[in-house]
This record gives C-alpha cells, structure tokens and sequence, in this order.
C-alpha cells in the first residue's frame, strides 16, 4: 500500500545561525550550543510547550502508524502552509490535513486518530479498519 500524505500546519521552532566564520568560532571555542539555546529560550512558554505537544504526537504517529504515512510539517507563515491554510479554510493549529482529503484543527487527539482510521479503510475499500 504506497504511503498516504498527511500534512501537518503548525508553527514551527527556528534556530538562527550566524555566518559560516562565527558559526565556526562559537563550536571551537564551545559555546555554539549555548548561542543556539539562549535563541530557541527567546520564544514564549506556550509556544514551546505547543512545540513540544506537537511533537511528541507526530512521533507517536510516526511510532503507531509506521510507513502508512508520510508526516509533513509545514510553517503556516510560508508560502505554502499560507496556501494550505486559504485552500482548506484553517484558521487555527495544528492543522493535520490527511492526503487533501480531510482537515482537522486543534489538539483532539482521538478525533484525528478517527480521521487517519478512516482515510485509510477508505483508500482500503473497507467500512471499518480494525
């Protein structure tokens, strides 16, 4: 069964770097992990909670549903996650958009297991998936 898209429309964590010399600079002289730290600490708490609950999800999908899907994490203020957020009307995130089949919004997370469940008994054929 080839693999299912499921596109996920979050915010998305940025580390800066710095030009190639400075980038240099800070790993030899050992503070390049404590540049990179003290940018990802400029974000809000919620933000980087929502990061973290966002991320643990997609590893858990990744972990249950194996190869069945192919996992996409699109920035909402890129160009593309702007297209996909006008096409699929979203207004919120995380958005899981399943293989432009079906949208989901929001942090529910029985209610996106639902939808994978069912995109997959239809591309299946089937009325249930077990």
């Amino acid at each position: 069964m080839p693999r299912k898209r499921l596109q996920v429309i979050a915010p998305v964590l940025s580390n800066f770097f710095h030009c190639t010399h400075c980038e240099q600079f800070f790993q030899q002289t050992g503070i390049g992990e404590q540049v990179h730290r003290t940018d990802l600490e400029q974000y809000p708490e919620d933000f980087l909670r929502d990061a973290a609950r966002l991320a643990e999800w997609l590893f858990d999908l990744a972990e249950r549903y194996g190869d069945r899907f192919w996992i996409q994490v699109i920035d909402p203020q890129s160009l593309q996650g702007f297209f996909l957020s006008l096409r699929h009307r979203v207004r919120s995130y995380p958005s899981f958009i399943v293989k432009d089949w079906k949208a989901h919004v929001g942090w529910d997370r029985a209610a996106l297991d639902r939808i994978l469940q069912e995109n997959l008994a239809h591309v299946l054929g089937l009325t249930e998936l077990s």
